[in-house]
């Protein structure tokens, strides 16, 4: 996901969303650590060290050495992290509805903003999404899962998920419901 795209994507509900269900402290600082951390790394992917600074701020409970250790295994061979990663992680585990989650998700997923995934759209979200669920090296057929889940949540047939549609597809599928009923790093340590 560009960084030009995601920055145009996250609006201010998302910062009110994330201080409002993590331990930010505010709708500006999440929305300040965010601009930094988009100017600094133009190219959308973080260091492991700027992910851990931020994850710690956005949940100060979780061990210092589980979030290493969960930083260690989503970055890639350069050492970085995708700021998309992150953000969905965020939506992962903060304490909103698992719906309004996912309605965010579905947001910063949505490149052209026309309010329905496209089949490019949810390949790109779906390989980060399984990604965090399952590890880098998951043995997930990517193909089988997202065709099931669009065809799950694709209701009238019209090749594209709104995002009711999403949701229930999300939902009903068996590895993206396991993948979004995480909420503690020991549980998705295990899965990767």
């Amino acid at each position: 996901m560009g960084n030009a795209q995601a920055r145009r994507r996250i609006k201010a509900t998302d910062f009110h969303y994330l201080a409002k269900f993590t331990a930010f402290a505010s709708n500006e600082l999440v929305e300040e650590y965010y601009n930094n951390l988009m100017d600094k790394y133009s190219d959308g992917k973080m260091d492991s060290a700027d992910f851990i600074a931020t994850f710690k701020l956005a949940f100060p409970e979780r061990p210092a050495e589980k979030v290493e250790l969960l930083a260690s295994r989503m970055q890639n061979k350069d050492g970085k992290i995708s700021m998309a990663n992150m953000m969905i992680l965020f939506y992962l585990f903060c304490s909103g509805k698992t719906e309004d989650n996912l309605t965010h998700i579905f947001n910063l997923f949505d490149m052209d903003g026309n309010k329905v995934i496209t089949i490019d759209e949810l390949l790109n979200l779906m390989s980060v999404f399984i990604e965090i669920g399952e590890g880098k090296n998951h043995k997930v057929d990517l193909a089988t899962v997202m065709a099931e889940m669009y065809q799950k949540g694709d209701a009238d047939k019209n090749e594209k998920l709104e995002l009711k549609e999403f949701i229930r597809g999300m939902m009903d599928h068996p590895v993206t419901s396991k993948i979004m009923s995480i909420k503690n790093i020991d549980a998705l340590l295990e899965l990767m």
